[in-house]
């Protein structure tokens, strides 16, 4: 079973902290959401969990069967949608996702699925430069479950979506938490609802 822990997590930039003393698990089957203000710290905790950032004190532990994973194991295993994780502009829809299961070591075969499962199979040949903002968002959705991951981490999943994207986004949240683990950040209370957890930033600044 896949867990993720963090423990007594802070992150300062400077003197300022943005948070400190965070500590909690998000066992496999559970979504974690992070809500707070913009500036509060959700991108950088996303980005602390999946290894981008190192945090100023405390860890964070991502475990399988109580196993501490390597920060390549856990590269292999999560999928991620953050702001400045952008596709290529002047690749195709499928172009980009071919280079993405190619990193991913990932047959080609599923890139059409892919593309299939979040409303763009038109629009594959397409340049990403020419997409609206709520096509390459559904664009990176693809390209972070390209690879299966157990857990996907999610910023503002449903920022810039129509309603029938956000019934697309929610239906692949739970997919993806039957068999593993979502945490989303977002600011959007509506987004509450994916997480059995709820931690809440910047309410002390």
């Amino acid at each position: 079973m896949l867990a993720l822990k963090c423990i007594d997590l802070g992150k300062a930039f400077g003197r300022r902290w943005l948070f400190r003393r965070l500590s909690f698990t998000v066992p496999q089957g559970t979504g974690l959401v992070i809500l707070g203000p913009n500036g509060s710290g959700k991108t950088t905790l996303l980005r602390l969990m999946c290894g981008l950032m190192q945090p100023t004190e405390g860890k964070v532990v991502w475990e399988i069967n109580d196993t501490e994973l390597s920060p390549k194991q856990v590269r292999s295993l999560i999928g991620i949608v953050l702001p400045d994780c952008e596709p290529y502009d002047e690749l195709t829809a499928e172009e980009n996702m071919e280079l993405i299961a190619d990193l991913h070591g990932v047959d080609r075969s599923s890139v059409n699925e892919w593309l299939e499962r979040v409303g763009l199979a038109r629009a594959k040949r397409q340049f990403v430069g020419e997409f609206s903002s709520g096509m390459r968002l559904r664009l990176k959705l693809a390209m972070s479950l390209v690879h299966e991951p157990m857990a996907l981490l999610l910023d503002e999943p449903t920022a810039m979506l129509d309603e029938q994207g956000r019934q697309l986004v929610s239906k692949l949240i739970e997919e993806q938490k039957r068999k593993g683990i979502v945490i989303i950040a977002t600011n959007d209370e509506r987004d509450a609802v994916y997480g059995e957890q709820q931690i809440v930033l910047g309410k002390n600044h």
